[in-house]
């Protein structure tokens, strides 16, 4: 009996992997590879995960194969974007939120021991995009953004300012 099980258990997992390699070229990835296209435009890839834009989708994410899936939108219905990620001195922070549903948001910018920074409540929109122009008056170090619906959805994303 625990034979069978071994033998069952491991036929799941090699079907498993081969799944998801039909949907991810290993020998194409290149996540260093600059996208020129920085806009915000989500692609939900057929590897469940949602992308910046197309470009990011195919090389960031990894070049995937010939004929494979993506939609438009985000994959969970509800997406936070923070660029740069690396914020210099004198840069604006760019917020992208995308939502299924309209919904009303709050967003906050808070450090990371939970000090409130920013916070703004957003209206209802599916998709919302503003800058923050307020940073140069923080100090360096890493910061969070935060977002939450009334649903109690809620993303963060890190980033740093140098």
């Amino acid at each position: 009996m625990r034979a069978f099980a071994f033998l069952f258990f491991s036929i799941c997992c090699l079907v498993f992997q081969n799944s998801q390699a039909q949907c991810i070229d290993t020998y194409s990835l290149c996540p260093t590879c600059p996208c020129p296209d920085l806009l915000y435009k989500p692609i939900c890839g057929c590897d469940g995960n949602t992308y910046r834009n197309l470009c990011y989708f195919e090389r960031a994410g990894g070049n995937k194969t010939p004929g494979s899936t993506y939609t438009d939108g985000t994959c969970s219905g509800f997406e936070l974007d923070v660029f740069p990620l690396i914020l210099a001195e004198d840069q604006n922070l760019t917020i992208t939120f995308a939502q299924a549903t309209e919904k009303y948001a709050t967003f906050m910018l808070v450090d990371v021991w939970g000090k409130i920074y920013i916070q703004r409540n957003l209206p209802a929109q599916k998709l919302f995009e503003f800058q923050l122009t307020e940073l140069p008056m923080l100090s360096r170090g890493p910061y969070i953004a935060l977002i939450y619906n009334v649903d109690g959805k809620y993303k963060y994303v890190k980033f740093l300012k140098l």
